[in-house]
């Protein structure tokens, strides 16, 4: 009798994630986390794309079997703690077709005790996700927030006229903001090999905590991609696009904000279970602006690596990146990974080292260490990044690397050198997370480009020679984030937390201080980063 409520308890927790065409929810930040299985040297998995797609997570590991030692198995008998402790809060499952609806949000309070400022966020929402017969899945989830942030992101949102991640707002009460926003696929497997999805949301590329291709820092954007996997290569088309309501021109009265479209490729290949080898490309148009309309440009539809010959041919300025993932297994439990990626770049002058400043390129070199001294959740990841000036700006401004007032890769910009360190371990469902972040960055002065703020036009480069990461008001940030979790609920990451921030900004003009604790109740399904400059 005991084994049959087992399984009918394991039956309720994995409805409807089971064999249909849905990302994973768990993405690198999260409590719940299957990247020590994903980078096993066990598995041929396409670490450097996320979000990860569960079919593909159950035919490299044991996922269902993971995914259950984080229910209570106690409860199994119990439908009330089961509801509370274990599963989603609503459940539909017929022959052929099955949804399930959860609540999302975030209520939060803290205190800045070197700058006498408290915070609130009060954020309600819901997550749906469902599949018809086998091959048709979708989900949506949706954020509505009030909030008063911490200081330093209250500073951010004035300068950016957006909420780190998450958009645009507008003034609530003393100072505090309202923002919203959603997000949604719907996800087409016609076979194991491809799958098709039409959404409304965000994309990562890379094993680090920061990446220097496409990062899930700016806000949800639509896109639609095409995605195929077979043998040992994982093969992504991202056509994507983005806004920049920075410029923006007038119809009828309302601000129509310039846009501009993108086409992505990912290439990854895995030559064995230690290796994974990616390659990367980027190109992104203006679409229109007040006279001109171009619109999506179908030759670059092209599905086919590379985009610079077909550029080139249009006799078009559009902004090219391309670059370079690598992932090595060393030992089971050690990861190493890193990054190389070219804006642009002379080869000549590249090498004679003499600071030019269209030698655009970023590059990283990171560690991971999972069960470290043979501690079980005990994992360690540090990493290193840099990002030289003037890296993903452009003449056009519109086309710059950027998406609704935010990069699309690395949330400092450019003209940026940064080291992370982040340690992790829970007992159960007990979490400790424990991360610090130097960065060396150079700010604009005297109003002089000096390359960090990518929303400017790179012909505004004073020198054309002598550039280095980090010229200008040098300025250095430092950020030890401490916060303990525990886990109610691993269905949506449902947690109990509390944490502490220290924080300092300084230069020769500014030494800002932050002492901030907080805690809270929230569902930690999405990455919000507030640890950069």
């Amino acid at each position: 009798m005991k084994r049959i409520s087992l399984y009918i308890f394991h039956l309720l927790i994995f409805i409807p994630s089971t064999g249909q065409q849905l990302n994973s929810i768990y993405d690198n930040n999260n409590l719940v986390s299957f990247e020590k299985y994903t980078c096993s040297t066990d598995s041929s998995f396409h670490t450097s794309i996320r979000p990860y797609f569960l079919p593909e997570m159950k035919r490299a590991f044991n996922y269902d079997s993971i995914r259950s030692s984080y229910n209570i198995e106690r409860f199994s008998s119990k439908k009330a703690l089961i509801l509370i402790f274990n599963r989603n809060l609503f459940i539909l499952d017929k022959k052929d077709f099955g949804f399930s609806i959860d609540p999302l949000f975030d209520f939060g309070f803290g205190y800045d005790t070197r700058n006498d400022w408290s915070t609130w966020t009060n954020t309600r929402g819901f997550l749906a996700e469902g599949y018809i017969g086998k091959k048709f899945a979708f989900s949506t989830s949706f954020y509505e927030t009030q909030a008063k942030l911490p200081l330093w992101i209250d500073n951010y949102i004035i300068t950016r006229n957006a909420v780190p991640g998450q958009g645009g707002m507008k003034p609530y009460g003393n100072g505090a903001w309202d923002y919203a926003n959603a997000s949604g696929y719907i996800s087409y497997s016609p076979s194991k090999v491809f799958n098709f999805q039409l959404g409304h949301g965000k994309h990562f590329w890379g094993d680090g905590y920061r990446t220097a291709m496409l990062s899930d820092f700016s806000l949800y954007y639509p896109y639609l991609s095409v995605t195929a996997n077979f043998w040992k290569i994982k093969y992504i088309i991202l056509y994507s696009q983005f806004t920049h309501p920075d410029l923006y021109y007038v119809s009828s009265g309302d601000k129509i904000f310039y846009k501009k479209f993108s086409t992505m490729h990912y290439l990854s290949f895995v030559p064995g279970k230690r290796w994974n080898i990616s390659l990367f490309e980027s190109i992104i148009w203006q679409a229109s602006d007040s006279t001109y309309k171009r619109g999506f440009e179908l030759s670059y539809i092209n599905p086919i690596i590379f985009f610079r010959p077909v550029e080139f041919n249009l006799g078009s300025g559009d902004n090219v990146i391309a670059g370079m993932n690598l992932r090595f297994t060393a030992v089971e439990g050690i990861v190493l990974y890193g990054q190389f990626v070219i804006d642009e770049m002379m080869v000549k002058e590249f090498f004679a080292g003499n600071g030019w400043a269209g030698n655009k390129f970023a590059w990283q070199l990171g560690v991971k260490t999972f069960d470290l001294f043979g501690i079980q959740d005990l994992s360690l990841q540090a990493e290193a990044n840099l990002i030289r000036p003037y890296m993903y700006s452009h003449y056009n401004l519109v086309q710059n690397y950027s998406n609704a007032r935010e990069p699309l890769a690395h949330p400092s910009g450019a003209n940026t050198k940064e080291a992370v360190v982040i340690g992790k371990y829970n007992y159960k469902r007990l979490y400790f997370n424990l991360k610090y972040v130097w960065e060396g960055t150079g700010l604009d002065s005297a109003g002089i480009s000096y390359g960090k703020n990518i929303f400017r036009n790179w012909n505004d480069h004073p020198n054309e020679y002598g550039n280095y990461t980090g010229q200008g008001l040098y300025t250095t940030m430092n950020q030890l984030d401490l916060i303990v979790s525990f886990l109610v609920n691993p269905s949506t990451n449902m947690n109990l937390f509390a944490g502490v921030t220290f924080r300092r900004e300084l230069n020769t003009e500014m030494d800002n201080r932050y002492t901030y604790f907080s805690f809270g109740f929230r569902t930690s399904l999405r990455n919000l980063y507030y640890d950069f400059y």
